[in-house]
């Protein structure tokens, strides 16, 4: 079975317009882009708002143990429901979370995360002039 990865980083505006001209030339001269499954962020407070402890935390327990519903994830986790679906509809919203009918009680759906790893890409430093 393939592991599905999303990378997952910080890119400033500058890079993501060279890397968006690059696409953009491929596709002129008839080539493929390269596929990549990826989140950036433009900068670290940005990431830190987006991807919260409490939102990583839920990202692992979805993965690790499978919950069938929003509530059985909450009581996991041991926070309120309303809480928790407020956070996974933002991480639904960047592609990290989906939800598929869980065969549970009712409308119940189940949370899961579409990729088994996630890495993360942080540059230390600016490219050299």
């Amino acid at each position: 079975m393939k592991v599905r990865r999303i990378k997952i980083g910080i890119k400033d505006w500058a890079e993501n317009k060279r890397e968006l001209r690059d696409v953009f030339r491929r596709l002129g001269a008839g080539k493929k882009p390269p596929a990549e499954d990826a989140l950036y962020f433009r900068d670290i407070a940005t990431f830190r708002r987006c991807l919260t402890p409490k939102r990583l935390e839920l990202l692992w327990v979805i993965g690790e143990k499978r919950p069938q519903s929003v509530r059985e994830l909450a009581a996991m986790v041991k926070r309120e429901p309303k809480n928790v679906n407020e956070d996974l509809g933002y991480l639904a919203s960047v592609g990290l979370v989906e939800f598929r009918p869980s065969g549970a009680r009712g409308k119940a759906k189940a949370p899961v995360v579409p990729y088994d790893r996630v890495d993360l890409s942080l540059e230390l430093r600016g490219e050299a002039a």
